[in-house]
């Protein structure tokens, strides 16, 4: 003899399968609203801020990098023109042709100028060299920081791709269940369910009466109501005169 717990339960009415379809589309709802809103995707919006504040200080340091750099190669020119100069200077000076006394001492003079002139542009290069120094620490540093949170951004991508695939499962399983349902309803009440749910705006559209209180609203339906309903038909349709909600005794 069959066990009265292992008996088969009772398909459901024609009212109750839309009960049925209401749970599948709420879970579906959930389980939407939880991907949207996994944990970790606000900690990639951090990760996207502090990334987009580290590229804009990066840009900011590489500009003022890129300048004492220029100013740098514009000094280091110089000095390679002035030391092209006093190399011409030194030949001729030393030429043994050079007779006369005055020409060779404007060439000493000369020399000596642009060594001095070379002297202070060196000076300018050290300069630049110790501003530069700093800065291309601290843009290694930044560097640094970029690379540790783009890895972080990976991690929590990784994250977010996995309970997406784990949810896509889930949603197809629903998904299943609510094409079966929707199989064995009758369409015309499914396409009343439908165009309900449409204009319902997240609301329920189905309430179960549990005792003399519809469960969409959570309000007790007045006995003359009640009374009028109790009278129907299982099947019949009927609403809470409160939230319009299709009634499933």
């Amino acid at each position: 003899m069959t066990s009265e717990a292992s008996q088969p339960a009772p398909p459901a009415s024609r009212l109750g399968i839309l009960a049925q379809l209401q749970d599948l589309d709420v879970r579906l709802e959930q389980i939407d609203h939880r991907v949207a809103h996994l944990p970790e995707r606000e900690i990639r919006t951090g990760i996207d801020a502090e990334l987009t504040a580290l590229g804009s200080e990066m840009s900011a340091l590489e500009v003022r990098i890129e300048g004492l750099e220029r100013q740098q190669r514009r000094h280091e020119d110089e000095v390679a023109r002035i030391e092209s100069k006093r190399a011409q200077n030194s030949e001729r000076l030393y030429d043994p042709h050079m007779t006369s006394p005055k020409e060779a001492g404007a060439l000493t003079a000369e020399a000596e100028a642009l060594g001095r002139h070379q002297v202070g542009i060196e000076d300018q290069i050290l300069e630049l060299m110790e501003q530069i120094e700093p800065l291309s620490h601290e843009h290694d540093s930044l560097a640094d920081r970029q690379s540790e949170a783009k890895a972080r951004r990976h991690d929590v991508d990784a994250v977010i791709a996995a309970s997406e695939r784990e949810a896509q499962v889930e949603r197809d399983g629903v998904l299943g269940e609510r094409a079966a349902l929707v199989a064995a309803a009758d369409a015309e009440l499914i396409s009343v369910y439908e165009q309900r749910r449409a204009s319902a705006r997240g609301e329920p559209v189905v309430g179960r009466l549990v005792g003399t209180t519809c469960s969409a609203c959570h309000l007790e339906i007045p006995s003359v109501d009640y009374e009028r309903i109790a009278r129907l038909e299982p099947d019949e349709m009927a609403e809470c005169p409160h939230c319009g909600a299709l009634l499933v005794r």
